[in-house]
């Protein structure tokens, strides 16, 4: 590490605000997140597909989600995390019950991305339920430009 240079304490939550919420359906939401130091949002690691935060509630717990949006950004601009959740329990029921503006944490990005060079001229199908289909079936989702989707839609 450089000298001045600190660490980041990868325990410790980032602070985003609600900065919009869409509902999908009657019980899934999805949430537009902006760092409150926009110095740190700017510094925020990008992320790729397939990748997931750790959404914190205060008060509440915590919920893992999929990173529902690219890490596309201007240079030098803050970092957006949008999140895509189901209300089924104690802390998504409470990430429900918060409204624009108000505070909540986040740790990430964690895992593996999917390899999508891999899947470039392939057919793929993916298969998913609930709240894991808002932000395939978005145009501007991160595999819009690798996969030609076609949604069939039942219930």
């Amino acid at each position: 590490m450089s000298e001045g240079a600190t660490m980041v304490n990868p325990y410790r939550p980032r602070l985003l605000r609600i900065e919009a919420m869409r509902d999908e359906t009657p019980d899934v939401r999805t949430l537009t997140l902006g760092f409150l130091d926009e110095v740190e949002g700017a510094s925020f690691p990008a992320w790729e597909p397939g990748q997931f935060g750790e959404y914190t509630v205060f008060g509440a717990g915590e919920s893992v989600f999929a990173l529902a949006n690219t890490a596309d950004r201007e240079p030098g601009s803050a970092a957006v995390v949008e999140c895509t959740y189901r209300a089924i329990g104690k802390v998504t029921t409470a990430l429900r019950g918060l409204d624009v503006g108000e505070v909540l944490g986040f740790r990430g990005p964690y895992g593996n991305a999917f390899p999508l060079a891999d899947w470039h001229g392939r057919d793929l199908v993916f298969l998913g339920a609930a709240s894991a289909w808002p932000h395939f079936a978005r145009r501007s989702t991160p595999c819009s430009g690798v996969v030609r989707t076609t949604a069939r839609w039942s219930s």
